[in-house]
This record gives C-alpha cells, structure tokens and sequence, in this order.
C-alpha cells in the first residue's frame, strides 16, 4: 500500500453458506466496531521450498493467502509479521499481503509491486496467484474465477483497519472493485512465477511384483445388524440452488457414508455416518434399504459392488462382494490400502502400498500385478496407477502384463468410458489424455475436483459449483452449487449437502435439485 495514503472502501459483503449457480448467498460483514482477531507469532510452515524472492506456484500463493485469512490477520500498516517458512517479515497490509502471498524477500509498496510483475494485457488474462494493483492506494490477489463468463471472480485482501484478512467475490465488469473505480487497476503478474505443468510423462521403472496381496485370508462376511433408524432433519444446505425442505419418513434409513458415497451403472449406495450400516437408494423418493451392516468403505464397478470391513489406520478390513439378486454376502479379500474395479476385474493395493493385486475371481485368491502405488483408478476396462509420493501415471496392459507411463503427476485422475482426465497439481488445469503417452490437452482452467459417469464429466470450481462437460462443444454448463461430494450411476447425478446433511438428486435440469436422504457424516 502506498504509505501516504488510508483505504476508506465501503463494506463488502462477506461471502456464507452456499455457492450455486445462479450466485453467491452473503451476509453483512462484520461491524468494526468490536474486532477481535487471533495475532499467532507466524504464518507457519507455507514456504514449500520456495526462497524469499525466489521463483514460487500457483499453489503456493493462493496457500499462502488462504492460510492468512485462515488466522485472521488483522489489518496494519504499522505491524510487521514474522513469517517462518522463509524468514521474512511482511506489514500486515494490502500491498504487504501480496508481498507475502508472493514470496518477496520485503513488503514492497502498491507503487513498487509493479517492479517485480509484468503487466497483463487485459483482466481477461488473470489466473489465480496474479494480482490488481490500484498503484496509488490499493492491492488484491486475485485467488480465480469463479464464472469467467460472467466476470465472477474471488480475490483475497488485507483492506482496511478493523478487518483481518479477508476472501471476497466480485465481478470484474463492476464500475467498483474493493471500493475503487476498476480503471484505475493494473493486473500484474508475479515475474518469478513457477506454473505447474499439466500432466507429463516422467522416467520411472516400470511396477514390479512385490509383497504379500491385499487378501493374506478370507473371513465370513459380516452381517445384517438391525440398529434403531436414525431420523434425518431438515436440510441447511445442498449442491442446489434451491431444495424442498421437508425431512425423510420415519422409517426411512440415513443414506449417508462416513467416506463419501458410491454408486454402480443403476444403483447408488452410502454407509451410514457411524459406519453401522450400509444402504441402497431405492429410487422412490427419500427411501433406502438396508444391505449390509457394519461397513468401512464402498467400491463399486459397473455392475457389482464391494464393501470392507472397518479398518486401522490407512487400511481398510477384509474385502467382501454383494450379490444383489441372492441378497448376500462373499468374503473375498482381506485388509488393502485401497481398492479399484473396471467392469470385470477387482484390483488393491496392499497395506504397505508396496504391490498391486488384481482379484481372479476365486475368494481368497489375488495375483501381484504391480508395484508400489499411492493410487488407483479404473475406466470401463482399463486399470491406471500413480507412482507412490506423487509419482507419475501409469496404464496397465493386461494382456502383455506390461505398465506404460502416460503422464506426469496430477493431483486427481477419473475416466468415463472412453476418456481420461487429470487435474494438475496446482488444479489450475484440467486435462484430457489423447491416448498417446505424454500427450494431454487442456479443456478447462480451475478445477477442483472430477467426477465421471458412462461418457459424462463432472467438474467443480475451486470454490466447488459443479459444471457438466461437452467434449463435442468442448463446452461447461454450470448445474448445481458447492456439494461435499458426488456419485453417478448411468442416468442420475447425486450430490452431497456442504454440511453431510443431505444427499441430492440431480432432475438433469442446471440448478434443480431434489433432497432423497441424509443426514452425512463430516
């Protein structure tokens, strides 16, 4: 901030609750009349290597950001902050907050930031980690878009005495952005800037055979148990924009899982929040069936799903597969790290992460098929493993036994029936594989997770909005809000309220949503 001068912004709304398609719902904003902010001694451990000065991420710029806000660090221009991830010290206002975010080795002015960036051609060409410099009195890190195409974007501030640091929305085509005149903004780019590659293939050893599977013996299933059914209330958020709000029936069971839900070609499943039970969606308004009792986690391929046991520590219990027609139950495996399926085949990773198993269809029976691996992932027919601490993406030919490095590391992959798709470590890109190793094209800017169906992708936005992809038009459509997570079957998209308390089904109409069960465990 230019010393000289005081910011007096009017107040902004503070962004709350749901954030939907169709906007954001606010509340007013603190008064400033009774602050009260934490002070910490520092910024704690953000620096991820980076040098004061030095080059720096996306990522780490927009961590940095969030984690002031986070603390609530009060506004200043007289305060210095001792930041211990690089050893430099910031002043606690506008200009000092994108010095920090940026790294610098000093808290420069609104009027000297423009030194260490270059100037962008248009705000159209801002990504998260840039900033808007007022050189005269103000500077804001810009943290994304929301809706490019409506102008929606959030950005992180330190704004005014009173105030700590705070997220705000605002759209770029406003007469006014944080209380001053959008003309008089510049939007800069930090010079040392280090952007995260999209996926990229990365020399690695093809996955070897190694230690025991996932599956040392098979146990008796567990059970049916009958406890009391839990009763669900009233909805205080959902990923639509707008939800009926009355409660499920008496004797309808919670819908919810402890670990997120999962659902097969036609059928959606959740473990309650206590992991007492394990329910199927009946379809018909907010009733669910009881298939299972105590559960862990759920996995499920196109027509077949598949329940652990309650686990320790990373690993799940033994492994059991459900047979819907007879209604029962077949122990098929033991503990694992984690679990995968494709239309036909059962893979896990074994507890120590160490080897990749794939089930042959006999209870008890599993064959190494790979090496160490931190994850898995499964289109229609083909099985792809990450290389252990964020290591590269690797196909499997299951007919020559053989790996094939297809990409770089991604900070998540999800496949449809006849696509793959990563999300850039940073999660400023999302990619689409072209099928020739190495080679990955970008179909969208911020992503913050993915979620697939048949031939369908599901993004959502950092912030969490979730859009539909068009790989014809290589067009998004915005459907629905922020969800804590999603599920689809063939024909039904399932989302889950912000708060686990209610899961939603999606009516295939952008913005209409219906509730269908709940409450979710956190």
């Amino acid at each position: 901030m230019n010393r000289a001068l005081v910011r007096r912004p009017k107040r902004l709304a503070a962004v709350a609750g749901l954030l939907t398609a169709v906007g954001l719902a606010v509340v007013p904003a603190q008064a400033d009349s009774s602050p009260h902010y934490e002070r910490p001694s520092s910024t704690g451990t953000i620096g991820q290597g980076a040098a004061p000065g030095g080059p720096v991420t996306r990522e780490q710029i927009i961590a940095r950001a969030q984690h002031w806000v986070k603390k609530e660090v009060g506004y200043s221009q007289e305060d210095w902050w001792k930041d211990d991830a690089t050893g430099g010290r910031y002043r606690q206002d506008c200009s000092g907050f994108v010095s920090m975010a940026w790294q610098l080795a000093d808290s420069l002015t609104t009027q000297s930031l423009p030194q260490v960036a270059d100037r962008l051609g248009g705000f159209s060409e801002l990504e998260a980690g840039d900033a808007l410099d007022y050189p005269a009195a103000h500077a804001l890190l810009f943290g994304g878009w929301t809706d490019k195409a409506k102008g929606d974007f959030v950005y992180y501030s330190e704004s005014r005495r009173g105030q700590p640091a705070r997220k705000e929305s605002a759209n770029i085509n406003d007469s006014r952005i944080a209380g001053h005149p959008r003309n008089v903004y510049i939007a800069l780019r930090y010079k040392k800037l280090t952007t995260t590659p999209a996926p990229t293939p990365t020399p690695a050893a093809t996955p070897a055979p190694g230690n025991p599977a996932p599956v040392p013996s098979p146990t008796a299933p567990t059970g049916p148990s009958s406890p009391a059914v839990p009763q669900a209330p009233n909805p205080t958020g959902s990923p639509a924009p707008a939800v009926p709000k009355q409660a499920p029936a008496a004797d309808t069971a919670a819908a919810p899982s402890g670990t997120g839900f999962a659902a097969t070609a036609d059928r959606l499943y959740a473990v309650s929040p206590n992991h007492s039970g394990l329910y199927e969606y009946t379809g018909t308004a907010d009733r669910w069936t009881k298939v299972r009792g105590a559960t862990g986690r759920i996995y499920t391929s196109g027509s077949t799903l598949y329940a652990t046991d309650p686990g320790n520590g990373n690993a799940t219990g033994n492994i059991h597969q459900y047979d819907r027609a007879r209604k029962t139950w077949t122990a098929i495996g033991g503990p694992g790290a984690e679990f995968a399926a494709t239309s036909d085949r059962l893979y896990g990773i074994s507890p120590d992460r160490s080897t990749v198993y794939e089930y042959t269809g006999k209870p008890g029976t599993w064959i190494p098929v790979g090496g160490p691996a931190d994850h898995l992932y499964t289109s229609g027919s083909t099985l792809y493993a990450t290389g252990r601490h964020g290591g590269a993406l690797y196909q499997y030919d299951r007919v020559k036994k053989t790996w094939t490095a297809i990409g770089g590391p991604g900070a998540e992959f999800a496949a449809t029936s006849d696509r793959l798709y990563g999300i850039s470590p940073d999660h400023q890109g999302l990619y689409e594989y072209t099928g020739t190793p190495g080679s990955w094209i970008k179909v969208r800017g911020t992503t913050g997770h993915i979620y697939t169906k048949g031939s369908t992708l599901y993004a959502t936005d950092g912030p969490g909005a979730i859009s539909q992809y068009n790989p014809g038009r290589r067009t998004w459509t915005a459907i629905g809000g922020l969800g804590a997570d999603f599920a689809a079957t063939r024909d039904r998209l399932y989302g889950a309220s912000p708060d686990h308390s209610a899961v939603y089904a999606y009516t295939g109409t952008p913005g209409l949503w219906v509730r269908i069960g709940g409450p979710l465990a956190p």
